[in-house]
């Protein structure tokens, strides 16, 4: 996979294998000594009940790098992937 700078994937969004739009990146959690992507932090879409997710502090949904299968113009989620409430 080639190399993306971090700061251009900010407010893409992000669609589950299934095509459900989960909502739109605001950050990333990275682990700083080796430099890796831990987890996707997302504000949730209009049409999403947040509830069903992992959600840290502010009622952002939080799902794990390894749940990514695809980056392009959208950030696509294995559905499997994605830990729940």
């Amino acid at each position: 996979m080639a190399k993306i700078v971090g700061r251009s994937l900010i407010g893409r969004n992000v669609v589950s294998d299934r095509g459900t739009v989960i909502g739109k990146l605001k950050d990333m959690s990275i682990e700083t000594m080796a430099g890796k992507v831990m987890m996707l932090i997302i504000k949730p879409g209009k049409d999403i009940d947040a509830r069903y997710f992992r959600l840290n502090e502010r009622g952002e949904i939080l799902i794990p790098f390894t749940a990514v299968k695809a980056v392009k113009d959208v950030l696509i989620i294995n559905e499997g992937g994605i830990p729940r409430a």
